[in-house]
């Protein structure tokens, strides 16, 4: 896609006039109108209302609280991600009447930024190119850079400035410092932790009040592992949050730098509770993996929670390019080791991305005599799957000179697509697995192969810059190479091949995790550079569903009264 560069839009002189009328248009169509059209045509609208006059006035304001909070969240995101990106947020907020600067509004909010997510961080406003950094370091800093600079440093320096809630900034010496985030964000942190500690004491749900108290504490500390805890011990609870620093995608120089989000959520007690049978199996299906004994993890004594909601608002990285459906949480390590993790799917997301974006996509992409097995059910269950093999398999580096190293830290930015990888094999590996146990029908085999298939092309459309993308890459190209997946030349049709797709499957799962139990960047580069191409056949996928949209753009809306 061409980039958009805005004729001298001049924002704050259009800012600048006071008097617009409400019907006034303030710029005529151009061809930048019709690329910035482009651009928004990758995304389908999706309207997310939630009325919450149902609740009492005590849930109502402990809502409010949260969604507060979150909004100070999103504000913090900006600042790690592009200060120039919020300033020209701000500004287009400002021009009330033209609906020119309103479509450029809902790109930059979609992406954090004049940086399109979608097409690999590609420029649309400005001349400004992205920086992998973005603000957590100095503009132009490689990880060359940064690896050279801190081996000059101690041991409890280099575990400061590799510390996930610490912005790297010059020292005004020719030399870098670590700034923890709680003292960086301070500002907008200490309103935070008003607003938890005030929707804690408002909550009849001891547990939940409690996390919200570590949480806020967590904000000013930068250690989170006690409100990690906290967070997958909650029980009963109405209303959850995700909230704070957590995904490391976005950091491309070291892969290791948290970004703040916050997602304000409504529990689904019963789906929640259909979903326990599967915490009894997290060590046999450790034990099943087709790894080497010493690559596998101890699982057994581990919290593993699934709690089914829906979203009333996302913000910060939550509301940015892609949209989750789900999630496995936290990320730390030590939580992994110590404690669990938390699995949570968010039900009104699920819906979105099917009806929206993987039916019409599978609709043209898909063989025929397949498309009966296409479903909503299937996605769901592939996708509890991912999530539920986020945690197991290395989590650490388990041979070599960095053995008990964390593997994100070991192998860097290339950790995060290749995890994602690992997760979408290893749960339809697992999957089938548990249809043999008798945990899963073994009837919905085909839903769920088929479906998967499906997901992979409504991934593969982010971009192979982007980790989910670079993961639907691997698997489409490996599968079809391997057995699992067919492909016919004269239809441009995919489809699941029954008899081998298993196989395939389980050899993937092994070379993905020996990989992360590896922590070889080196192994890891080259196996991405085999795998992660485009394709004559990815081209011609790309090019069939070119006009239909890459994914939801949540329309969201709360009642209050």
């Amino acid at each position: 896609m061409k980039k958009i560069h805005l004729f001298a839009f001049a924002l704050l002189l259009i800012a600048c006039q006071p008097k617009a009328n409400k019907d006034e248009t303030l710029t005529k169509p151009s061809a930048e109108n019709e690329e910035l059209q482009q651009y928004l045509s990758q995304y389908e609208p999706y309207e997310m209302a939630f009325d919450a006059t149902e609740y009492n006035e005590t849930d109502k304001a402990i809502l409010k609280k949260l969604v507060d909070a979150a909004m100070y969240v999103d504000t913090i995101y900006w600042l790690q991600t592009s200060k120039y990106g919020m300033q020209l947020r701000d500004s287009l907020e400002k021009v009330k009447a033209d609906p020119y600067a309103k479509d450029l509004l809902t790109l930059v909010r979609r992406n954090g930024g004049p940086f399109e997510h979608l097409n690999e961080y590609e420029t649309f406003y400005g001349h400004q190119e992205y920086y992998g950094g973005d603000e957590l370091y100095p503009k132009g800093v490689t990880s060359e850079a940064f690896d050279a600079y801190i081996e000059t440093l101690s041991q409890e320096e280099k575990d400061e400035f590799m510390y996930p809630y610490t912005v790297i900034k010059e020292d005004g010496k020719s030399g870098y410092k670590a700034v923890r985030y709680s003292v960086e964000y301070k500002e907008y942190i200490d309103p935070i932790v008003t607003l938890l500690n005030e929707a804690a004491d408002l909550s009849d749900n001891e547990s939940f009040a409690k996390f919200l108290r570590l949480k806020a504490e967590a904000l000013t500390t930068d250690n989170y592992f006690d409100a990690d805890v906290a967070w997958i011990d909650t029980k009963d609870t109405k209303f959850d949050i995700v909230f704070g620093p957590f995904e490391t995608y976005s950091d491309r120089i070291k892969g290791v730098k948290a970004k703040y989000e916050a997602y304000i959520e409504i529990v689904d007690q019963q789906a929640s509770a259909d979903l326990e049978i599967y915490k009894s199996y997290l060590q046999r299906m450790e034990e099943n993996l087709p790894i080497p004994d010493e690559y596998k993890s101890v699982v057994e004594g581990l919290t593993a929670n699934f709690i089914v909601v829906r979203d009333i608002i996302r913000t910060g990285e939550g509301a940015i390019g892609y949209q989750a459906v789900a999630t496995n949480l936290p990320n730390d390590p030590e939580v992994h080791a110590k404690k669990g993790t938390k699995k949570t799917f968010w039900k009104n997301m699920f819906e979105a991305r099917f009806n929206a974006i993987i039916k019409p996509v599978s609709m043209r992409l898909i063989d025929d005599s397949q498309l009966q097995y296409l479903s909503d059910d299937g996605f769901f269950m592939f996708v509890l799957m991912h999530e539920i093999c986020h945690a197991i398999g290395p989590r650490t580096v388990k041979v070599g000179p960095k053995k008990g190293m964390a593997a994100n830290a070991a192998i860097g930015p290339n950790y995060s697509p290749l995890e994602e990888a690992k997760a979408d094999v290893v749960g339809l590996y697992s999957l089938a697995y548990l249809m043999k146990e008798g945990v899963v029908d073994p009837n919905g085999a085909r839903n769920y192969y088929v479906s998967f298939l499906g997901s992979l092309f409504r991934s593969i459309r982010f971009g192979l810059d982007e980790a989910h993308g670079k993961a639907a890459a691997i698997s489409l190209n490996y599968l079809l190479a391997n057995g699992g997946i067919n492909y016919d030349e004269t239809s441009n049709k995919w489809s699941i091949d029954f008899d081998n797709f298993e196989e395939g499957i389980k050899k993937l799962s092994s070379d993905l995790m020996i990989l992360e139990g590896d922590g070889d960047n080196e192994k890891v580069e080259a196996f991405f550079d085999k795998w992660t191409k485009e394709t004559p056949q990815i081209t011609k996928a790309f090019e069939t569903v070119e006009d239909i949209a890459i994914d939801v753009l949540p329309v969201r809306s709360i009642k209050w009264q």
